[in-house]
């Protein structure tokens, strides 16, 4: 044993991996490492979050939420996502009223919708009920069987002044009319 080396030094070392002359173990490597960089977080406007039922779950009650629903599976009740979407797949069956930003439907539905967007019934679908939505797209082979309310933007609103005066100077221009012709045949 080396002698410039003390009785503590002894047991410090007990249990411990040996050591070479420049103080390293000999299994670590004594090189510099950076940290590697994470990749940035999508922002909130970027992230989008949603939950999915599956085909083969099934929900009896009502379902609200803050963030897109996609319904696979089976729900009887009614569903209020008023500001996000909700997706019904092929697979998916709802009897229920659904309030949602848009809606897209691909299986089968009994009950209204209703939205602030747009209402997308897919080939694969079977929808009975009432629609009340700004926009809707039904494609071939779909089926279809209720009614549409579609929403429109308020137009100008054109005073009824705006309105009358028109008709009130058309009537005068008719009396005038009128009775320039009495005169004329008087005058004959």
């Amino acid at each position: 044993m080396n002698s410039s080396k003390t009785k503590g030094d002894i047991m410090l070392k007990k249990g411990r991996k040996p050591e070479d002359d420049t103080g390293y173990a000999y299994d670590t490597v004594p090189e510099q490492t950076t940290p590697k960089p994470t990749p940035p977080m999508p922002s909130a406007e970027t992230r989008t979050e949603f939950t999915t039922i599956g085909k083969n779950i099934s929900i009896e009650g009502s379902i609200r939420g803050n963030e897109h629903l996609v319904i696979d599976g089976s729900m009887k009740g009614n569903i209020e996502m008023a500001k996000h979407n909700f997706t019904m797949g092929p697979n998916g069956r709802v009897e229920g009223e659904v309030n949602a930003q848009n809606v897209k439907i691909s299986g089968q539905m009994i009950g209204n919708i209703k939205t602030q967007g747009k209402v997308e019934i897919t080939k694969e679908a079977d929808f009975m009920g009432d629609i009340r939505a700004k926009g809707i797209s039904v494609e071939d082979g779909a089926y279809f069987k209720g009614s549409i309310e579609l929403a429109q933007e308020p137009h100008r609103k054109t005073t009824l002044t705006g309105k009358a005066a028109p008709i009130e100077a058309t009537q005068s221009v008719s009396k005038a009319n009128t009775q320039t012709a009495k005169e004329v045949v008087k005058e004959n």
